[in-house]
């Protein structure tokens, strides 16, 4: 099938066109220039040499009839060359739309045109260029869902034994099939808690294939935000005792919202459990939650270890565990952030952490007012974005210079890396006069390509306001 082209017919934008402008110049040289000179050289010879034999009337008439076989000359030749022009740049325009879908990732395009020469032999390659990588993209969604799928079913039968492998263990630790001696406890205690860590990883694991899959369950119902943070601080009590720290909650004024309460405890839980195991002993952790425009900002700060540029760049990635001399004793699996960052990304909020090393961590995270009801498939385990990112970086350091590298660290460890955060960024710049007008499209554009988005699509949010003061300010 042919192209469709949805934008409707400009007349004006088709004659002056730069392909065509400059096709048409050319064939009115070619074609108007000598036929004109025949005419100007014949009328100067027959005026010359009958000078003194005709009438100043009949000379008259014989320059009005040369200025008019001139100027037919020149409306046929204006008229010929636009259509012989239109006629090449027609199939490249066509062309020029399909690579833009293209980058859209459509790869359902087949162009027509039939011009018996080499466009048509490049428009057939490039349709040819569009069916092989539109069945690399189709074998490429069959190996991400057989993935997802395979992971689901992994995890799940994996925890199927799990459930009467942990009551026999505590049947036996009970003493239901006979006392133990004190060796014996202390094995059947190793084997049981080896027994729930593997019980969290493979609960873990189902998560995250339910997250990748857009299978991610959200119950919402009317949630009392303050109310739900203080009864999350009680349940964490428990596990901050033992280190003696005090959870410090703070709320502003929040109405009542449509929100998945489990999954705001579930982040939460899993910050706070964080905060309290990289904090130092009789310290505070303070966790707080605030309205900001339409959504609400949560966030958890500890003043243990902190952490440096580069673990707070990786900290949400699936697997990472920061390094540090007493890691061990911490456990974990690694995908705790990672599956926060799923969850809150399946309602288009935002997740990041700002921190020192040495002076503490405070991790931030946004839910929106009303509730995403579509959930989107979010990549977690496999994830684009590192390669994004990278192209995104050396933009910023051909655009900004040596600075351009830190901006884009700063805003990457705030998460504010998607598409539309950069845009706001760049106009940020622009209206603060770092950036030019030309500078900052140009900007824009390579961030429209890197994100395979239509540049009509960034020229939409051009008027949206930004401040960079206000990430600082966030932190």
């Amino acid at each position: 099938m042919g192209l469709e082209i949805k934008e409707g017919f400009k007349f004006k934008k088709l004659l002056f066109s730069k392909l065509n402008r400059k096709l048409t110049i050319i064939f009115l040289l070619v074609a108007l220039v000598a036929p004109s000179l025949s005419v100007y050289y014949l009328y100067t010879m027959t005026v010359e040499s009958l000078t003194e034999t005709i009438a100043p009337e009949t000379s008259a008439l014989i320059k009005t009839v040369a200025i008019g076989i001139i100027s037919l000359i020149a409306i046929d030749a204006a008229i010929v060359g636009f259509y012989v022009s239109r006629s090449i740049s027609k199939p490249i325009v066509e062309l020029f739309k399909a690579t833009k879908e293209v980058e859209k990732g459509n790869y359902d395009i087949e162009l027509d045109v039939k011009t018996g020469d080499e466009i048509e032999m490049l428009v057939q390659a490039f349709n040819r260029t569009t069916k092989a990588l539109g069945k690399l993209e189709e074998e490429r969604k069959e190996i991400d869902n057989a993935k997802s799928e395979f992971l689901s079913i992994t995890s799940h039968e994996l925890r199927s034994p799990m459930t009467p492998m942990k009551a026999q263990l505590q049947m036996m630790t009970e003493g239901y099939f006979g006392k133990l001696n004190k060796k014996q406890k202390e094995s059947i205690h190793i084997i049981t808690r080896n027994a729930d860590r593997l019980d969290s990883i493979i609960c873990d694991f189902l998560e995250i294939s339910r997250i990748e899959a857009a299978h991610l369950k959200f119950n919402f119902i009317e949630t009392d935000i303050t109310k739900l943070i203080d009864e999350t601080v009680q349940f964490m009590n428990g596990f901050a005792t033992e280190k003696n720290i005090k959870l410090k909650a703070e709320t502003g004024e929040i109405p009542i919202i449509e929100a998945d309460p489990d999954r705001i405890t579930q982040v939460l839980r899993n910050l706070i459990n964080n905060a309290i195991k990289f904090s130092k002993k009789d310290s505070t952790v303070e966790i707080s939650a605030y309205r900001k425009n339409n959504e609400i900002l949560f966030s958890v700060r500890d003043y243990g270890i902190g952490l440096s540029p580069e673990n707070q760049i990786k900290i949400f990635e699936p697997f990472y565990q920061v390094e540090y001399a007493n890691r061990r004793s911490h456990g974990g699996t690694g995908l705790g952030l990672a599956i926060c960052r799923g969850i809150v990304e399946s309602q288009k909020g935002k997740i990041w952490v700002d921190s020192k090393p040495e002076s503490g961590s405070k991790f931030y995270f946004t839910f929106p007012m009303n509730p995403v009801y579509e959930i989107e498939p979010i990549k977690v385990l496999f994830s684009p974005k590192g390669k994004i990112n990278k192209k995104v970086k050396e933009e910023f350091k051909t655009i900004l210079g040596p600075l351009g590298a830190g901006e884009f660290e700063e805003l990457k460890n705030k998460n504010a890396i998607t598409k539309q955060d950069l845009i706001q960024y760049i106009n940020s710049l622009e209206k603060q006069f770092i950036l030019s007008p030309e500078r900052s499209e140009s900007f824009k554009d390579r961030i429209n390509e890197i994100f395979g988005e239509e540049k009509a699509l960034i020229n939409e949010e051009k008027d949206t306001s930004f401040e960079i003061k206000g990430l600082d300010e966030v932190g």
